[in-house]
């Protein structure tokens, strides 16, 4: 309940802005955009994944995906909203730093999973 009161106080605060202050309307609305965001990761979000990852704790790769998901949904949103904001570029960028970073955090499991195998077929020789 409290995050639905926050949104409609940042929407009062942002139409009050937009009929005043037109030229800073785009700058107010991304702050309240990332504020909200981070309200919303640090009281639904993290504990939501905490939650997740103490339950899957019995399957070997769960957290790498829980991760990943969450990275991946961060990374939409920021580049849903430079879109929104007019940077298209910026927010393809950033999107695909994202991937990035998925993919490198992937690696680095299959890294260890393929020593692990070359560990056994070594043995077998």
């Amino acid at each position: 309940m409290e995050i639905v009161i926050v949104a409609v106080v940042m929407l009062l605060l942002l139409l009050l802005i937009k009929e005043v202050i037109q030229p800073l309307h785009a700058l107010i609305s991304v702050m309240f955009s990332f504020l909200l965001f981070s309200l919303l990761f640090t009281t639904l979000l993290l504990p939501f994944v905490k939650q997740l990852l103490g339950m899957l704790t019995f399957l070997p790769y769960a957290k790498a995906i829980v991760i990943s998901a969450s990275l991946f949904y961060v990374g939409q949103w920021v580049s849903m909203l430079l879109v929104e904001n007019s940077y298209k570029v910026l927010g393809s960028v950033v999107f695909d730093a994202v991937k990035i970073v998925i993919l490198l955090y992937w690696f680095k499991e299959f890294l260890d999973v393929l020593q692990g195998v070359s560990a056994i077929l070594q043995r077998l020789n």
